[in-house]
């Protein structure tokens, strides 16, 4: 028996654009992917960035914003935008759960960032720069190989990252190559996350973290999702996916990234509805079974708290 139920915020899940590729009603219970309302409300998921692609043009960007608030706008899917701290209070007690626009890469913004101050207004709150790609702004970690591009951020990523931060939106480096992350990490004076990534010395992949990153990255007092996609967990296999993986690997990131910084650079990123995950954390109503299981092997709930929701929302209090 469950012991522990955290309220939770997922630092990202891509449900809201995998829903129409794999056809269902987010407000009802269902077996195909890994999120919808009802599983959501039992895991005590209270919040989570719901990440869209950009695309590469400023049309396709525009397109996926239009579907993101078709779907949360829906009432029957019970969703709160979240655009302040005080939202997150707000949506306690409300049946609802918190959505945070999340851009998953800004190749189709434009090189005035008129749309980014858009985004602001329309409660653009997160957002990564690339995707597995190089774009005007920066250049992506290439998931297919480990032959990475030497490339960084470019000046019109320098003018972008300022410009959003000025504006309070939060800056994430989980698909930025190592050299924009550290050009990157040379501009900002705020926090910053790594939405889903995991450590890079426990599974060599290149969408993982480095210990340096996950250090400079404690450094500037952000923190790190933990990614529960198969090809980044597993220290066997990188890049491949095994999916009789167990917690005991989940854990072997949390601790890597806590020996080398504390526990509040621990946070839950999960990529659900973006990737393929282990059985073991087969859909979100998982998570209170690895709560159990960290509660059993060291953690306490006070940590747990941290892990689950507590971390992102001090990063969100601080940049926001």
């Amino acid at each position: 028996m469950v012991s522990i139920n955290p309220p939770v915020i997922d630092g990202h899940i891509d449900t809201a654009l995998e829903i129409l590729r794999q056809p269902r009603k987010f407000s009802e219970r269902s077996k195909i992917g890994h999120c919808d309302l009802p599983r959501m409300k039992e895991a005590n998921v209270q919040a989570a960035l719901f990440a869209i692609e950009s695309g590469y043009t400023l049309e396709s960007l525009i397109k996926s914003i239009d579907i993101w608030f078709k779907f949360v706008s829906n009432p029957e899917n019970k969703l709160f935008q979240i655009k302040t701290i005080d939202d997150f209070d707000k949506i306690k007690d409300s049946g609802q759960v918190g959505a945070l626009l999340h851009f998953e890469g800004v190749s189709g913004m434009d090189e005035e960032l008129k749309l980014l101050r858009l985004g602001y207004h329309l409660g653009l709150r997160s957002m990564g720069i690339t995707w597995s790609n190089v774009n005007k702004f920066a250049t992506g970690v290439r998931v297919t190989t480990k032959r990475q591009r030497k490339t960084g951020l470019k000046d019109l990523g320098k003018n972008l990252v300022r410009e959003a931060q000025a504006l309070g939106i939060t800056i994430d480096v989980s698909h930025l190559n190592d050299q924009s992350f550290w050009d990157l990490y040379e501009i900002t004076d705020k926090p910053i996350i790594a939405t889903h990534s995991n450590a890079r010395s426990i599974c060599d992949h290149p969408r993982n973290l480095t210990d340096d990153q996950i250090k400079a990255i404690h450094e500037k007092h952000g923190t790190i999702g933990i990614n529960f996609g198969m090809k980044f967990l597993d220290p066997k296999h990188p890049g491949e996916e095994y999916t009789n993986l167990g917690y005991d690997v989940v854990k072997k990131h949390m601790d890597h990234i806590v020996g080398l910084a504390d526990i509040n650079t621990v946070a839950i990123g999960s990529d659900y509805d973006g990737t393929s995950i282990p059985n073991c954390l087969r859909d979100c109503t998982k998570l209170p079974v690895l709560w159990e299981y960290l509660l059993e092997n060291g953690y306490s709930e006070q940590d747990i708290n941290k892990i689950s929701h507590q971390n992102l929302l001090r990063v969100f209090k601080d940049t926001w």
